[in-house]
């Protein structure tokens, strides 16, 4: 296809074999692709589109119209993955043997292990995504907790790290993975752990939530788990213990990373429930204040990390790899926590969702893993109201476990009861709502459960 290593290939695809086909094709090709979520809209599409410019997309055929208008001005080749559209190319039509295939090498690396392999979105919960480039040796992690006997599956599409990680997983560890593109249900999730004997699982705190809660979860039917990872956000202590409970045998993990910047620790250790544990080995980390100074344990401040390796940045836009990553190295997360005396580190919560309310600080997470201690909560989602007078007041987004039975005067009596400063307590009320506004990975869209007050 004469693709070349700074040639861009799009994929806007759920998982399927294809998909993976077509990310391990570029892995060998030495051409990035950039995975962009098919549910975003078109505006958003295009704006990532216009800055990457892809010469090939590979999509499902139901947003086919959607990309296309999205990119006309770039006129990329499709090519459907499913779904296939008359008149539109098919990954199929690339599927013909060629002559002397079997003496076929990859591309080597140009760049070594820094060279762009992939790029991905950020989260885009407060905006317009920005395009992260993914060098090769960010992928390639020690896995010590998988190997080829092993079966592995996470609900987690190409377009988001952990996808991503367990797309190369698969292929570098010769183990198995079960490739669904069906949408999360803790009924289904249970189902294919039984039928395929899943040994490795990850999966989102909301995810968690709901299986846990899920009648056919039970620990006989998840017997053949041997590690079950929780990554992607901040878990509450009582639905990790749940989820420990469920499993008994079985390795439970949280993890902890940015897309920039990967993995850079975890926690399997029951006794720091809590933290999401020591740094990977060749990852720094230290805990600064606002004027930059490094923090002592115990002391809260942003998580900075440094991999000891180059980073190409955001695609486009050096003024925000600047902002993010300094001249030496250190990625400035966003993240707000610290470290203990036994060098376990703890995340709090986002630095940008730091509210005020009457000039006190405070962080919805702590208010989220209060909500979540009711047995009747089945998610929670914290935000800030403004107010003129006060400030950001909190306001709880609240679904309720099947058949549960909950007030709103409960859950602020409850957070009353736990968190008696008066800035922590719900001003702005709680709203009971059938599912939480996410993205298609399972992560909660802050600025969309805002709109849940901003229409009530």
């Amino acid at each position: 296809m004469g693709l070349r290593h700074d040639d861009v290939i799009g994929i806007v695809a759920k998982n399927s074999t294809y998909t993976s086909s077509v990310a391990i094709g570029c892995f060998m090709n030495c051409t990035p692709f950039h995975a962009v979520n098919s549910v975003l809209d078109q505006d958003t599409i295009r704006q990532v589109f216009n800055i990457t410019a892809p010469k090939i997309i590979f999509c499902d055929g139901e947003v086919y119209e959607k990309l296309r208008e999205a990119t006309s001005s770039l006129k990329p080749l499709f090519y459907t993955l499913t779904n296939h559209i008359d008149g539109v190319a098919k990954v199929e039509d690339l599927l013909d043997p060629i002559p002397n295939e079997e003496l076929y090498k990859p591309e080597p690396l140009v760049s070594g292990g820094e060279q762009t392999v992939a790029i991905l979105c950020s989260s885009g919960t407060t905006g317009v995504p920005k395009c992260v480039c993914i060098p090769n040796y960010l992928l390639k992690i020690n896995y010590t907790f998988v190997n080829s006997e092993d079966i592995i599956f996470t609900n987690s599409g190409l377009d988001w790290i952990t996808g991503l990680f367990f797309t190369f997983l698969s292929g570098s560890t010769s183990c198995k993975r079960v490739i669904t593109n069906k949408p999360y249900t803790p009924e289904y999730i249970t189902a294919l752990v039984k039928k395929y004997k899943i040994s490795c699982l990850l999966a989102a705190p909301r995810h968690v939530s709901a299986l846990i809660a899920c009648p056919t979860a039970t620990t006989d039917n998840f017997s053949s788990v041997r590690t079950f990872l929780v990554g992607g956000g901040i878990i509450s202590r009582t639905t990790l213990q749940h989820l420990r409970d469920l499993l008994e045998i079985a390795a439970v993990g949280s993890i902890y990373g940015m897309t920039e910047c990967g993995f850079s620790s975890m926690n399997s250790d029951d006794r720091y429930s809590n933290a999401v544990g020591k740094l990977f080995p060749n990852i720094k980390a230290r805990i600064v204040d606002e004027e930059g100074n490094n923090l002592p344990s115990n002391e809260f401040g942003e998580v900075f990390i440094n991999t000891g390796h180059a980073w190409s940045g955001y695609y486009g836009n050096a003024n925000e790899t600047k902002r993010v990553q300094d001249s030496d190295g250190w990625f400035h997360t966003g993240d707000m926590g610290y470290f203990d005396e036994n060098n376990m580190l703890y995340i709090v919560d986002r630095k940008k969702d730091i509210i005020k309310y009457q000039g006190m600080q405070y962080w919805p997470s702590e208010i989220e893993q209060v909500i979540s201690e009711l047995p009747e909560v089945e998610e929670v989602c914290v935000v800030g109201v403004y107010d003129e007078r006060h400030g950001d007041a909190a306001g709880a987004v609240v679904v309720l476990r099947q058949s549960a039975k909950l007030t709103k005067e409960q859950v602020k009596d409850h957070v009353r009861r736990r968190l008696p400063l008066d800035h922590k307590q719900l001003h702005a009320g709680v709203i009971f709502v059938d599912r939480l506004p996410q993205n298609n990975n399972g992560k909660s869209l802050k600025k969309d459960a805002q709109a849940f007050f901003e229409n009530n």
